[in-house]
């Protein structure tokens, strides 16, 4: 057990829970000298909270005057400050179409391309050119992956 407690520690009794703080109090209660720091410590609580809170009109009076002056001075910031964004984007605005107008002239619309278009002559085949058409169209090469899937034989029972 500790000898003495010190204001600080007896502050701490204001704000924990009476069962955190059984210990202290059964010592204060035993100990006078702790019961004297004690009841300093509460005396200047108590005079702490018993401050005069009315101050004289002269003290509202300013502080309505300090408020005032900063609402006005909030007021004419507010005001320049659109000002500004106006300007702003008028000169946005302005570079935007002037952009437009200068990318308008230098980028000329390009002539229509010249479509040269190649005649073609048809020649007939010959009797020795061979197509290679087989005879049977289910014959062919592509379509015997498919064999598996799908019975062409049946089809022409």
């Amino acid at each position: 057990m500790k000898e003495h407690y010190s204001e600080a520690d007896l502050l701490e009794t204001y704000y924990m829970q009476p069962s955190e703080a059984s210990e202290i109090i059964a010592h204060v209660n035993g100990c006078s000298e702790c019961q004297d720091r004690y009841r300093r410590l509460s005396q200047k609580l108590s005079e702490t909270s018993a401050c005069a809170t009315d101050k004289p009109e002269t003290f509202w009076s300013r502080q309505r005057m300090i408020i005032g002056r900063a609402v006005e001075r909030a007021r004419q910031e507010s005001g320049s400050s659109a000002a500004r964004g106006g300007r702003i984007a008028a000169a946005a605005m302005l570079a935007f179409i002037l952009g437009g107008a200068v990318v308008y002239k230098t980028v000329q619309p390009a002539k229509a391309p010249v479509v040269v278009v190649a005649q073609q002559t048809a020649t007939t085949p010959s009797d020795d050119m061979d197509l290679q058409v087989p005879r049977d169209p289910w014959q062919d090469d592509e379509l015997k992956d498919f064999g598996t899937v799908v019975a062409w034989e049946s089809w022409n029972q």
